[in-house]
């Protein structure tokens, strides 16, 4: 495992340093999870194809602009790892057709559009968008105000559970009040709940697993975030593994990133460093999910947590944005 620990950090720092040099003036928190992108696909990034998948976007995508916004490194890095990226962007482009008439357009629904194209057919997106706008409309009425357009993601992702709409949204909602006990940014928790509530097992289970991890974190000397962050513990949290063992690879891999270029005073935060490393550990272990071949509660329930660190680093990337004008 540490030679695994030692390559992927190393292929992600050089992945991000690729993107950079083929991205000019992103944010930097996009870049990272960018970079993840091909880490979890297992292949390095290529500069060439890279700037090849950002001119596709440019050309095509001029009447699903939200697709050109702070998404688009994200997409062309999505792009890129695929076999054919002009036939992949088509398949988005389908995909975002048929979300359209479930969803208000928006940044996130671009973001769902990317990853139905990967996980379904355009014969099946229909029934999946349908039942998630079903879903995302029970989560607006147990949750009018917390509830918004980059919910989607979660419900288009809830969407391919085998619980009925109903076991989803009652389980969402009891880590969501247990959940509330220890953290008290709402946003996030209600994020956490619906990762958790894709996987099997009681709810007390699922969320007194994730605290003890957390305060493991914090015996490790590391200390998880509370904010955005909490979606890449949840991610690991519900890998079937110890919880020691995913512990110490999370910290081994923060321990790697300090001291690199980019994490530091001036740079990403020690959390957001924390929350990279475990998004890393996340890809580690996808093996054990078959995360990237099989539609199952556990395996959807890790990459949606990679894609609400997505939409996490989009708002923070927005936000930073916004305190320097």
């Amino acid at each position: 495992m540490k030679a695994r620990i030692n390559q992927i950090t190393q292929d992600f720092i050089e992945n991000r340093d690729t993107i950079k040099k083929a991205i000019k003036m992103e944010s930097s928190y996009i870049y990272p999870v960018a970079a993840n992108i091909f880490c979890a696909a297992g292949v390095k990034a290529d500069a060439d194809k890279l700037t090849d998948c950002k001119k596709i976007i440019k050309k095509n995508a001029g009447f699903a602009s939200y697709l050109k916004g702070n998404i688009m490194t994200i997409f062309a890095a999505k792009l890129c790892v695929s076999d054919d990226p002009e036939s992949q962007f088509d398949k988005v482009m389908d995909m975002y057709g048929i979300l359209k008439e479930h969803f208000k357009r928006s940044e996130y629904l671009a973001l769902l559009a990317t990853l139905l194209a990967e996980k379904t057919t355009p014969e099946e997106a229909d029934r999946i968008a349908a039942r998630g706008r079903a879903l995302y409309d029970l989560m607006k009425k147990e949750h009018p105000i917390l509830t918004s357009s980059e919910d989607n993601v979660m419900a288009g992702f809830m969407a391919f559970s085998e619980k009925s709409d109903n076991q989803l949204i009652d389980d969402a909602e009891k880590c969501y009040d247990l959940l509330r006990k220890k953290f008290s940014d709402k946003n996030t928790v209600q994020t956490v709940s619906h990762i958790l509530a894709m996987t099997d097992g009681a709810s007390e289970d699922k969320v007194n697993r994730l605290f003890k991890m957390f305060d493991m974190f914090i015996a490790s000397g590391c200390k998880f975030g509370k904010h955005y962050e909490l979606s890449t513990l949840a991610a690991i949290s519900i890998i079937e593994a110890d919880e020691k063992e995913l512990v110490d690879t999370a910290v081994e891999i923060d321990r790697l990133l300090d001291g690199q270029k980019g994490y530091g005073a001036l740079s990403l935060d020690k959390k957001t460093r924390l929350m990279h490393a475990a998004m890393l550990t996340a890809d580690l272990y996808e093996d054990s999910d078959n995360a990237l071949a099989a539609v199952s509660a556990a395996a959807l329930a890790i990459i949606a947590a990679q894609q609400a660190a997505m939409y996490a680093a989009l708002t923070a990337s927005a936000a930073a944005a916004n305190s320097g004008n």
